[in-house]
């Protein structure tokens, strides 16, 4: 048999229940964190991510939308189009106009000035898409964000 001995075992420690909130949020949030009052319980911080990405369409099919949607776009009156697109679009077109009528009046060297025209055109029109599609995704949060809250 064993003496006993004067030696207390120590207590088992506490069980951690959850991490504390802060040690998920990024520390530049942090400071700001003191001002805001905690989340209720049961909160989910994080949405949860998507099972399965969505499905890509058809080539043809998704630039058919997108012409459909830039269409609703320009005539729904509860959107207003951002100044970039008030000014690009019909800047890209006049741009367009210019180098069809003007580029090979300007630049007339045999085999350098088609493909710089053409190079031109594809850079003009590029930046014409890029705006469109920019603000394609703006209207789609608007949307998004009217579909949500739209109290009618």
């Amino acid at each position: 048999m064993t003496e006993p001995t004067s030696v207390q075992p120590s207590p088992p420690p506490a069980p951690v229940t959850e991490q504390p909130v802060a040690s998920m949020i990024p520390p530049a949030i942090l400071p700001l964190m003191r001002l805001l009052p905690p989340p209720p319980v049961g909160t989910i911080l994080a949405p949860p991510e998507p099972m399965e990405p969505a499905r890509r369409g058809w080539f043809v099919a998704q630039i058919w939308a997108e012409v459909r949607l830039a269409m609703r776009m320009y005539f729904d009156p509860r959107y207003r189009i951002s100044r970039t697109a008030q000014v690009a679009f019909p800047l890209v077109g006049v741009l367009l106009a210019l180098n069809y009528f003007l580029f090979s009046v300007w630049f007339s060297v045999a085999f350098v000035s088609p493909i710089a025209e053409r190079l031109l055109d594809a850079l003009v029109v590029l930046l014409g898409y890029r705006i469109l599609i920019r603000e394609l995704d703006r209207y789609r949060a608007v949307l998004d964000y009217l579909s949500r809250f739209n109290t009618r």
